[in-house]
């Protein structure tokens, strides 16, 4: 019996409190039976799916270099949302998956889908409140990221940002 940890999320960028409950993941699980799913990968660039699936991608591997990331698209509907999850999993070899999440809105799909979730308060005190929204706001509005994305990236965010930004603002 194989039991894997899986953390579904855009990662639009990955911030400290997604790195906060991958961690845990890794603690529980060991980092052989963690899973990063990318979700929206197939999102065309908007203000919310800002960086590319390869971006994200990369981002999460200079943080977690050992760690599985596998994407997974948008699809038409929940039930084949789900059902491509399913298969994701299933070639994954796991017999069971136990889904983290940082807050009950991030896992409510996979809950009404009858996944097995456990949710870990990325909000609970002892780190400010993240999200990837805020995280794009501080790049358009050039606040600083410290504390709000890993070092190891920020700058690469804030490249990369800069770059679209101005091919951005022109669509």
């Amino acid at each position: 019996m194989k039991i894997i940890g899986a953390y579904l999320g855009r990662f639009n960028p990955i911030h400290t409190a997604h790195e906060q409950v991958i961690g845990d993941m890794i603690k529980e699980f060991g980092v052989k039976n963690s899973l990063v799913l990318i979700g929206s990968a197939n999102a065309p660039i908007s203000l919310r799916h800002f960086f590319s699936y390869e971006e994200r991608r990369s981002f999460i591997k200079t943080i977690f270099p050992e760690l599985k990331v596998v994407s997974l698209p948008d699809f038409g509907n929940d039930q084949e949302w789900l059902l491509a999850l399913d298969d994701i999993i299933r070639l994954s070899g796991a017999t069971q998956t136990i889904f983290f999440g940082g807050c009950k809105e991030d896992v409510s799909t996979l809950i009404d889908g009858g996944k097995e979730c456990r949710i870990f308060n990325r909000f609970d005190g002892t780190t400010p409140k993240i999200s990837a929204t805020e995280i794009r706001d501080c790049l358009i509005y050039g606040r600083s990221l410290d504390g709000l994305v890993n070092p190891q990236i920020a700058d690469t965010i804030q490249k990369l940002f800069a770059q679209k930004w101005e091919r951005f603002k022109k669509i």
